[in-house]
């Protein structure tokens, strides 16, 4: 029988130590590191990215061949394509009036255009338009244009019967539509609320995403240099001088600091990049768009992303050590991480439709799921972006996240203590038990 010993923080910090530096000075890991904090900013100056490429491309003419066109074409149009907007942002459209029509087509052909109504009269007098474009039928260039050919038909209507164009705005102001949820509790939603909540939302799938991959990968690390060390019999030499506990908890450490270091970098160069977006903005539109962060990213939220980020991380970590301790082969790893992983993919996916409205997440199921430790992290960051949890429970949730670490990281200990010992052989649910029973 395996005899246990009492663990002693300078083994672990000595291992943790160890496992750190041998990591960190790797070239895979500096290019890696690299690679990721370059990813993080082009994902955060993204927005400006998509504006530029999609205001070069998006020019619209409008040629008006019917000289005597009640109303403004070209106004019509502009303000379907480029509805008011208070943010001050640069208008995704350019609408010019054209007076070369077959020069706008050619513009169209060689994309210098992204589209062109042209506005005729047909033999009853009737305004008639065709929209050239190689956008696709249900692109929105074609549905705004739609909508425009049709105000603009109406408003010409209206005008060659008489009626006057100051009648004609009284006809067609828009009328007011509230927005509510059906709990009359709740007060009506309004067109920024709505614009704010998708953003709110944005920002959680986002973390909760970065969490998914940070289990899943550094998780798959922490396994596979368990597996190297026991190929190696390196894991033999280590157990002359600490106990199959300390080295548990020593490589925990040591490549959840690693995991840390990595996305913090990534998570820094984030955060500048996005509070630089207004100057990056300037120098590609000529006008700032502002420098702060994403108003989902709340105090509230961030404490609550920080710890069950730390919390989910060591809480997977344990696991995904004890299953490589379990084989001796690097190609036997998937086989036993897969059920957690599947599990992590499975809270990500909850928590996702959760966030967009595919699932209730007042729902009874979710809301007894997000106290689940293993889920927790996920649903329980949805559910307080939604307010259907407040910080007191948030707090419990995390208190019952950090008993849990406690206690797997015993039952890991255990399957651990005997899996280091084991080689060739293959891994089942016969041979976890018996790691677990036979450690002691």
């Amino acid at each position: 029988m395996i005899q246990w010993q009492r663990p002693s923080l300078s083994n672990i910090l000595t291992i943790a130590r160890r496992d750190f530096v041998a990591r960190v000075t790797t070239r895979a890991f500096l290019v890696s590191t690299l690679l990721l904090v370059v990813a993080a900013v082009l994902v955060a100056l993204a927005p400006v990215a998509i504006g530029y490429f999609s205001r070069e491309g998006s020019r619209v003419a409008v040629f008006v061949g019917a000289a005597d066109l009640q109303g403004d074409p070209v106004a019509v149009v502009d303000h379907l394509l480029n509805p008011p907007d208070e943010s001050g942002r640069t208008r995704a459209f350019v609408v010019d009036h054209s007076t070369d029509l077959e020069g706008s087509r050619r513009e169209v052909t060689d994309g210098t255009l992204a589209a062109l109504l042209d506005v005729e009269r047909d033999g009853r007098g009737a305004a008639v338009f065709t929209l050239y474009t190689k956008a696709p039928t249900d692109s929105a260039t074609v549905v705004v244009a739609r909508q425009a050919a049709m105000s603009i038909a109406v408003a010409d209507r209206l005008g060659r019967s008489g009626v006057s164009a100051a009648d004609q705005a009284s006809l067609f102001a828009a009328p007011e539509v509230t927005v509510r949820s059906p709990d009359l509790t709740k007060p009506p939603v309004s067109a920024d609320d709505a614009a704010q909540e998708v953003a709110d939302t944005a920002v959680i799938v986002a973390l909760e995403m970065f969490l998914l991959l940070a289990i899943v990968f550094y998780g798959t690390w922490i396994a596979q240099g368990v597996v190297e060390e026991k190929s190696s019999r390196m894991m033999e030499i280590i157990l002359a001088t600490a106990s199959p506990v300390q080295l548990l908890a020593g490589k925990v450490i040591g490549v959840s600091a690693t995991a840390f270091l990595q996305f913090g970098a990534a998570l820094i160069a984030a955060v500048v990049a996005l509070l630089a977006q207004g100057e990056v903005a300037a120098l590609v539109f000529g006008e700032a768009t502002g420098t702060s962060l994403p108003a989902g990213l709340t105090p509230s939220i961030l404490v609550a992303f920080s710890a069950f980020f730390v919390l989910g991380f060591l809480l997977y970590a344990v696991l995904f050590a004890a299953a490589g301790s379990l084989v001796s082969r690097q190609e036997d790893v998937s086989q036993l991480i897969t059920p957690m992983t599947l599990i992590v993919c499975a809270a990500y996916l909850v928590a996702l439709y959760a966030s967009l409205g595919s699932i209730d997440i007042t729902a009874t199921w979710v809301v007894v799921l997000s106290w689940v430790p293993f889920l927790s992290p996920y649903l329980m960051l949805s559910r307080l972006d939604a307010g259907t949890v407040g910080p007191l429970e948030v707090a419990v949730a995390a208190a019952l996240l950090a008993v849990s670490i406690v206690v797997l990281t015993w039952v890991a200990a255990r399957i651990y203590a005997a899996g280091v010992l084991l080689y060739g052989q293959k891994p089942s649910l016969r041979g976890v038990w018996r790691a677990f029973s036979g450690a002691r």
